[in-house]
């Protein structure tokens, strides 16, 4: 018992040693844009990065953004989104989903079994179902929120199959978000995510989200020209090199050329904007391990 526990411990604190090194999030426009796209939120990846933006859709959409290659390393594989706003009651609304399944061999350390490295298999799934609302309180302020529902499961297997251990989690998770145009221009945006420090239980080990407090802003240089900037973690809950995002967007008829820093990684992305459907790509440089995002979105 004493040393599955510690298999256990040490396990958990080297996939989210894993996650926090391979990090990402949602959506190759997003991501295109270094991430700092909590002041944009004009579309439907908004869902996750500000759900009270989802007021500025004008027309219904949805989304599919699949991460091409990286996907036992990187935070996030698939996402999935659709939605709508209600003008004449000032309401939008959306369903999100976003699939995790990491499988990779590594090694505990030598603290594990018996004081030496031992070999395994790392099976790691999570997936989040989301629901989304945003309320216009005035023409330029809007707030929004997500409920999440949250699975977590985690398995450790060794090189001959054998289930060394296997758990799994249900949990909810709310979200808080504020979008604000203050002219043309200008905007800002505030998400509060996981507001509620969600827990779960692992094999008898407890872990907890942070609250994560996410504040940014877009400026509008010209009519073809969007510049963004965010802040990861302001509290500081976690240990950061490196909190601040910024990116920018430029439109040249109907190409998007797409340039960031998501925490000090360089991301460059692309994206082919039609009446009904928008393609984005993206890479994601320096420590994201040169990850490829395609997203494909269809207005209705």
């Amino acid at each position: 018992m004493k040393n599955k526990l510690v298999v256990t411990l040490l396990l958990l604190g080297l996939t989210f040693l894993i996650a926090d090194e391979a990090a990402a999030c949602v959506g190759a426009r997003p991501h295109g844009m270094g991430g700092a796209f909590i002041g944009v939120a004009d579309d439907i990846n908004a869902v996750y990065w500000n759900p009270a933006g989802l007021v500025q859709l004008e027309e219904s959409e949805i989304t599919w953004t699949r991460t091409l290659n990286n996907r036992d390393i990187i935070n996030y594989d698939d996402f999935l989104a659709v939605g709508s706003y209600n003008e004449e009651w000032g309401l939008a609304y959306a369903v999100g989903y976003i699939n995790i399944a990491d499988y990779y061999l590594d090694y505990l350390s030598r603290y594990g079994y018996a004081g030496y490295d031992y070999l395994v298999y790392v099976d790691n799934k999570i997936q989040w179902l989301i629901f989304s609302l945003a309320q216009k309180i005035t023409p330029q302020l809007s707030i929004g929120g997500n409920i999440r529902y949250m699975y977590f499961s985690l398995g450790l297997e060794d090189l001959e199959g054998f289930n060394v251990m296997a758990d799994s989690a249900n949990f909810l998770s709310f979200d808080l978000s504020l979008f604000y145009q203050a002219d043309e221009r200008l905007a800002f945006g505030l998400l509060i995510q996981d507001i509620n420090r969600p827990h779960f239980i692992i094999d008898g080990v407890r872990w907890s989200y942070i609250r994560n407090v996410r504040p940014g802003i877009s400026i509008r240089i010209t009519d073809s020209l969007l510049v963004s900037a965010s802040i990861y973690d302001l509290l500081e809950e976690v240990p950061m090199d490196d909190r601040f995002r910024i990116g920018f967007e430029q439109k040249i008829d109907k190409l998007a050329v797409r340039a960031g820093l998501e925490n000090g990684n360089m991301t460059f992305g692309l994206g082919i904007n039609e009446k009904h459907f928008a393609l984005d790509y993206v890479l994601l440089g320096d420590d994201l391990a040169d990850t490829h995002m395609l997203g494909l979105t269809y207005r209705f």
